[in-house]
């Protein structure tokens, strides 16, 4: 059911359940912000480590428990084109259970070779190297405005394939999208799945507040297109884009207003992606999270903290 007539409130009230359950990313090598993150982080809130190809395991599984001693709760990122065979792949998760990890994030990577014989996600979710363990969620990656190098269509099968395994095997499954800067791509995608037959949770993927030459490096090489225009818009000049710091709000409050009018969207959670912005994010989102945030007239959002 669509509701087309919004008032603040509602919009508040949807801005407010979205950030309610919010997670961010750091890399092993942002592991000693762990403490200063955790004392603006609620306890046990998720925490995506990301996972490249030029960092050894063991650095990650260290990242890991340092942010099980924190107090938070690591989400592992697994790149399977990085993982020589399935043998490896059920080593490595099992190591991550033996360390109390139980929530994992299994995207492809943006690796040109496949380190070995899997070259996509859907190998290792067929398999039984999920199945024979305890997982208390699963990501899965989405992309709103399309992941470069694959097939529209290729893309749109992959979410009715994953949807599928959720139900066969009982896979605790979410997709996590790439990060946008527009918030329309996101509602039409999501939608457009929807109508396709996705039934899997949606967690919106937006950057954090990192300066906007960063993220327009960053967009350009996830393949990001329609966005891209928004953000030069909002940054303005090249000298504009080298000293501002960005803000998601207007982004993250489109998003918000469309959950709000839509009663069966799927969006039911958000995501950060900091850029190097550990900190300034996690106390950005926390804001939102709490409800220290005003909407005004003109349906935008503005943080205590801003």
């Amino acid at each position: 059911m669509v509701n087309d007539e919004l008032g603040a409130d509602e919009v508040r009230a949807a801005a407010r359940r979205l950030a309610g359950g919010f997670s961010l990313e750091v890399t092993p090598r942002e592991a000693g912000k762990l403490p200063e993150v955790a004392d603006v982080l609620a306890p046990g809130a998720p925490v995506y480590i990301t996972y490249l190809g030029n960092v050894p395991f063991e650095r990650v599984l260290g990242a890991a428990e340092g942010t099980r001693r924190v107090g938070l709760r690591p989400v592992v990122h697994i790149a399977v084109r990085g993982v020589r065979d399935l043998d490896e792949m059920d080593r490595m998760l099992g190591e991550l259970v033996d360390r109390g990890v139980t929530d994992i994030l299994l995207i492809a990577g943006s690796i040109s070779s496949p380190a070995g014989s899997i070259d996509n996600t859907m190998q290792v979710l067929e398999s039984n190297c999920l199945q024979r363990r305890e997982f208390a969620s699963i990501g899965v990656a989405g992309h709103p405005e399309g992941n470069p190098g694959v097939d529209p269509g290729t893309v749109d099968d992959a979410i009715a394939r994953k949807n599928k395994i959720a139900d066969e095997f009982g896979l605790p499954l979410h997709i996590v999208t790439q990060f946008c800067f527009a918030a329309e791509p996101i509602i039409e995608w999501e939608r457009r799945m929807r109508e396709n037959g996705n039934k899997l949770p949606v967690h919106v993927g937006f950057p954090g507040l990192t300066s906007p030459a960063k993220l327009l490096k960053f967009g350009l090489s996830c393949g990001i297109g329609p966005s891209l225009a928004v953000l030069r818009k909002q940054s303005g000049g090249v000298f504009k884009l080298a000293t501002q710091v960005y803000r998601p709000a207007d982004t993250f409050a489109g998003v918000a207003r469309a959950v709000a009018r839509d009663e069966e969207s799927l969006i039911s959670a958000v995501h950060f992606f900091p850029f190097g912005a550990v900190v300034p994010t996690a106390t950005w989102a926390t804001a939102l999270s709490d409800g220290r945030f005003d909407v005004g007239n003109d349906g935008r959002i503005v943080t205590e903290v801003d």
